[in-house]
């Protein structure tokens, strides 16, 4: 254990110095901590942060209409306010269609604010008037998406809502630490300050049967904290219902990103289910019993549990309308790609294969974001399989909902049946591509250019401790209460040790290239060695970048943690709070990444296997045309320049040996070892 914390120091060390970081001045410090404060306790309002109810007050939204842009958002807010929106206490989640309008026009009030005093005044007095879920679901998005909150980092969402990425159990001991009872954890007081520390499972830890074995295997996977956070924080990049012209976002990538970051994940999944000796991710069918049982130990903040799906569960008569609504987009977008168009609102023809953006629109017509050019004629097929599949009770009451796991993107890749959904989804991806030639020997190849060599450090992966807060979860009785009390959660998480990639390339000239490194199978469940021709839909991209190639030998090297897709672990709340408090105070200085959010980098490497499993590596260096790179700025992703390929490219398409062996491709053998610090599922 003391080896693999010196190697924990090493990589938070190396990251520290090599992602480029800003310097905080005072106006962003201020904004940042009281952001910060309008996530905390948000469902004590007026005991959490007291003087803030006075802000809100003060404050009338009606007397400030002025002060915003799109004022007919604020009238329409204020009419349903007076009128009844969901009621505090009550669960939200977005996919209602009631939940849905409420929470769009509370973000239409937020944005259009014409500066930062009039969003921070409004916001405060939504903290103590709208139901809290839908406050903590519309303020993340706005904080993502308004010029003057750029870089402002949100807490991590699951420290402000804790219920959504742990187990009845462990929320029940932290209830019983905030009565008194200092028996439910272990207790250390630094500073003055209470620490708590409750050891927490997985799922699954307690369940046994062949029913539950393939959320069992993978539950330190699937119910990763830090996997799931990501998942919620890359659906605000893109909000299904926000309109990329109205909002200012990249056009052009929306419909495939959608595609290319499911599929992304998808692989990665595959991945780790061979390290578990399991098969390929099953597809769906809504006409025939369900086989992925699931089980959560979970409930919502008001005390209501998680439903749960017994295994070859039956999809409910009462959501026929959905399925029916599938079997509808089905067609109609396997129409579209074996005919070659979409069809828009008004009956025009739009090409899908023989124009920049076609396989875009493609991409958001099967979403059916705001960008689609026909959403009630395609759908949305995302929505219509979580509605069908989720199996949840019928809502009875108004503002009686229960969402089910699968429809919240906090808990939606807990449930196994999810990566059957993305399965079927990004079939379309494979079904489009394969309508398309494949690339030729000259569109693959690099004049010039040759990869001599590609190795790679020892890949090795580990079980460690992280500690997450969970003090958001239990009622407080004063403020000061809140901040001498700390209770956090105890697990282990999958890590890896860093590695860096070295790759000798040589070039006859001077001239700009991308590299991309893709990880996939090398062997089936079954132990049969796959080709590239039948196994190239299974690698993930793990990192690209732009790289100035000289005439000669070119020594490329690149650690992991260097990935654009990655981020390390977030600082806990606590300790950054008492960063920036220290910094405005100008005991000291507050820097912050451009890229705020990521793929956790703990995650990027799958278990392997303690005597080394094998998987390949795949490299490609390919010419970068900079008169036809793409600027992009995301919210999430922060500024990338990227080069005008598919996404995924060259593996996005079908291979054939025989014109994929280039000078500039490179493809090898790795091996991957799990060391088993300790036995997974025990509590510490």
């Amino acid at each position: 254990m003391k080896t693999i914390a010196l190697l924990l120091a090493a990589a938070c060390l190396a990251h520290a110095t090599q992602v480029p970081s800003h310097t905080a001045d005072k106006t962003y410090l201020i904004k940042q901590k009281s952001i910060y404060e309008l996530f905390w306790h948000v469902d004590q309002p007026t005991v959490y942060h007291p003087e803030l109810y006075q802000k809100a007050r003060s404050f009338s939204l009606e007397d400030n209409i002025a002060s915003f842009t799109d004022q007919a958002a604020v009238t329409e807010f204020l009419q349903r306010w007076k009128h009844g929106m969901l009621p505090r206490g009550e669960v939200f989640y977005g996919s209602h269609p009631q939940y849905y309008k409420e929470a769009i026009c509370l973000f239409r009030v937020l944005y259009s604010a014409k500066d930062f005093d009039t969003f921070y005044n409004t916001a405060v007095w939504a903290r103590f008037h709208v139901n809290e879920h839908m406050y903590v679901y519309v303020l993340s998005i706005v904080v993502l998406h308004r010029p003057d909150t750029k870089n402002i980092r949100l807490p991590p969402i699951y420290e402000v809502v804790p219920h959504y990425f742990f187990n009845k159990d462990v929320l029940h001991k932290a209830y019983r630490i905030a009565m008194g009872d200092s028996q439910s954890g272990v207790k250390k007081t630094v500073g003055g300050v209470d620490y708590y520390y409750i050891p927490s499972n997985y799922t699954t830890w307690y369940m046994g049967g062949d029913e539950v074995s393939e959320q069992q295997k993978l539950s330190y996977f699937i119910e990763d904290i830090g996997l799931n956070a990501f998942y919620f924080v890359t659906n605000h990049d893109f909000p299904v219902w926000m309109n990329s012209v109205r909002y200012n976002m990249p056009q052009h990538i929306r419909g495939e990103l959608y595609i290319f970051s499911h599929k992304q994940v998808l692989n990665r999944y595959y991945l780790e289910r061979l390290s578990n000796d399991m098969g390929e991710i099953s597809y769906v069918d809504v006409n025939k019993p369900v086989v992925p049982g699931y089980y959560p130990t979970m409930h919502h903040h008001n005390g209501l549990p998680f439903p749960q799906r017994p295994v070859g569960s039956e999809v409910p008569l009462h959501a026929h309308k959905h399925v029916q609504a599938i079997q509808d987009a089905h067609t109609r977008i396997s129409d579209a790609i074996d005919k070659g168009y979409v069809i828009d609102v008004h009956g025009k023809h739009i090409d899908i294969y023989h124009t920049v953006d076609g396989f875009n629109h493609l991409g958001n017509a099967i979403q059916g974001n705001a960008d689609s050019v026909n959403p009630a004629y395609y759908g949305r097929l995302d929505y219509f399989y979580k509605k069908v599949l989720g199996m949840g009770p019928v809502e009875v009451t108004k503002h009686m909902a229960i969402p089910t796991a699968i429809e919240l993107f906090t808990t939606s890749l807990r449930d196994p049946v999810t990566y059957g959904i993305y399965k079927n989804i990004v079939t379309y991806w494979m079904r489009y591509k394969e309508h398309l030639p494949s690339y030729t020997h000259e569109e693959l190849a690099f004049p010039g250019v040759t990869i001599e060599s590609v190795t790679v450090d020892k890949l090795l992966t580990f079980f460690d401790h992280f500690e997450s807060l969970v003090s958001n979860a239990v009622s407080v009785r004063s403020h000061k209460e809140a901040q001498s009390m700390v209770i956090k959660a105890r697990q282990y998480r999958l890590n890896h040790k860093p590695f860096t990639y070295h790759i000798t390339v040589n070039s006859d000239k001077n001239v700009k290239a991308v590299v991309r490194i893709f990880l996939g199978p090398k062997y089936d469940v079954h132990g049969h060695e796959l080709d590239m021709s039948e196994n190239y839909m299974n690698f993930i991209e793990m990192d690209q970048w732009n790289v100035d190639l000289k005439p000669g030998t070119n020594k490329i090297e690149r650690n992991s943690y260097e990935s654009i897709y990655v981020v390390p672990d977030e600082v806990p709340s606590e300790v950054l709070y008492k960063k920036m408090v220290k910094a405005i105070e100008g005991g000291e200085t507050f820097t912050y990444p451009g890229q705020l959010y990521g793929f956790p980098d703990r995650l990027v490497l799958p278990k392997g296997k303690k005597e080394g499993m094998p998987f390949k590596l795949f490299v490609s260096v390919s010419h970068l045309d900079e008169t036809r790179a793409i600027k992009v700025n995301s919210p999430v992703w922060g500024p990338s320049v990227m080069d005008s390929r598919a996404m995924g490219y060259p593996l996005d398409r079908p291979v054939h040996t025989f014109n994929f062996t280039v000078p500039n491709f490179y493809t090898r053998d790795v091996l991957i070892y799990h060391k088993p610090a300790e036995e997974l599922n025990l509590t510490v």
